[in-house]
């Protein structure tokens, strides 16, 4: 991943590549434009140019290239026009803006390491997922789109869709009818719950789903907040987590069938049981054809099995640091196929506001995002295909090769923009 600076001074070369069409619609200073004279010509011959264009006044130069900054009267596009029509010029244009690869102007994005990791708070330079340079792939270097992704579905605590960066992005809501019978707010008891899902209940009472939908699709160059990595993806949203963050595997079961009938590509489970449980496994096996599964590898920092992760159906996330290290927590095994940031990340909140918070159901949002990239790519290519081609859009971190560490590498969205 390049610098800032470096990012700005490729856009500025390429300028020299473009059609004079697509020049003229780039942005430029509304002042100033930049002139440089033909060899040999003199002062007055300039000033003549100069005054026949609108040149005002020399507010600067070029180093190294030998052109000048002048003030100009008027349209500095309609100015330049003027002065290369003049044989006392060599070349004039206006002073076109050059912005950075693909960042967005959302307040907290320089906090977003995982997304783009320039050293911040101590971290290894690009340790994170590429995401400036996978969107300015994928639609230029300035636009930011609201729609046309693939649709993500999250099973979690359920998600505050009226946050200031995931308005609008729900377009499915639901939740189990019940978790039990609620004492006085402080327990639940698992009298009468009722896992069966009703549509608008998907209200969250923990934050963590709310973090999770944030990661995944937060709505990006809004100048708020956090940008989501598939951030024109719409939001599928099933509650099947209460207060506490636990829910019981029948919801859960409920939840992932509900999503994958309301058109969600990639199911995102920030979850986890330890518990090989058939129903579980049978309503991930029953979807696999539609949809595909990410789930959290999990943060016992052993090797144990994880479900849904373990089930040869879902993809099992890990998490990493912003030094590309698996992080402490983070599960460890033979099944984990990919690894994401998943260490102090900072996204949305239930209460309107931000939080940083860790685990691997931190990074499988991440890996979500890029998996959506791919089946938005690729819409026609099914489960199976988007499964390979999320595996093959990865870093490969030490040791070569794929490793229970953080499976086949940490994912990449350059890579899965391009690949």
């Amino acid at each position: 991943m390049r610098s800032a600076v470096a990012i700005g001074i490729a856009t500025l070369v390429c300028l020299g590549c473009i059609s004079s069409v697509a020049a003229a619609a780039a942005p430029y200073d509304a002042h100033t434009l930049i002139v440089k004279y033909a060899a040999g010509t003199t002062p007055a011959q300039r000033s003549l140019a100069g005054r026949l264009a609108g040149v005002l006044q020399t507010v600067g130069s070029v180093r190294g290239v030998g052109a000048r900054v002048v003030r100009v009267a008027g349209d500095p596009a309609v100015a330049a026009a003027r002065l290369n029509r003049s044989r006392a010029v060599l070349y004039a244009e206006p002073n076109y803006i050059a912005r950075a690869t693909g960042v967005p102007n959302d307040a907290g994005f320089g906090q977003l390491y995982g997304l783009d990791n320039s050293g911040q708070g101590g971290g290894l330079p690009d340790a994170d997922i590429d995401a400036p340079e996978g969107w300015s792939a994928l639609f230029g270097a300035t636009s930011f789109p609201s729609a046309g992704g693939a649709k993500i579905g999250i099973v979690d605590t359920g998600v505050l869709a009226r946050h200031e960066d995931l308005a609008g992005k729900v377009v499915n809501c639901a939740g189990v009818r019940s978790f039990g019978i609620d004492v006085l707010g402080i327990i639940t008891l698992p009298l009468f719950a009722d896992p069966t899902i009703v549509a608008g209940r998907c209200a969250d009472d923990n934050g963590h789903g709310t973090h999770v939908a944030g990661t995944a699709g937060a709505i990006a160059n809004n100048g708020r907040g956090v940008a989501g990595v598939a951030f024109n993806s719409p939001l599928a949203i099933c509650k099947a987590l209460d207060r506490s963050g636990a829910g019981a595997v029948a919801g859960i079961a409920n939840c992932i069938a509900y999503l994958a009938a309301n058109g969600a590509k990639v199911i995102s489970m920030s979850l986890g049981t330890t518990a090989d449980s058939a129903t579980l496994r049978n309503a991930v096996a029953a979807v696999s054809s539609r949809a595909l599964v990410l789930a959290a590898a999990g943060n016992d920092g052993t090797a144990a099995a994880n479900y849904p992760a373990f089930y040869p159906d879902v993809i099992s996330v890990a998490a990493t640091d912003n030094r590309d290290q698996r992080a402490p927590f983070s599960t460890f095994n033979a099944d984990v196929e990919v690894a994401a940031p998943g260490v102090n990340i900072l996204s949305t909140w239930n209460n309107g506001a931000y939080n940083s918070i860790s685990g691997t159901s931190m990074a499988t949002p991440h890996a979500a995002g890029v998996a959506a990239v791919i089946a938005g790519r690729h819409p026609t290519g099914g489960p199976l295909l988007w499964a390979t081609k999320l595996g093959a859009a990865v870093d490969d971190l030490p040791p070569a090769g794929r490793d229970p560490q953080t499976g086949l590498g940490r994912v990449n969205l350059k890579r899965a923009a391009t690949g």
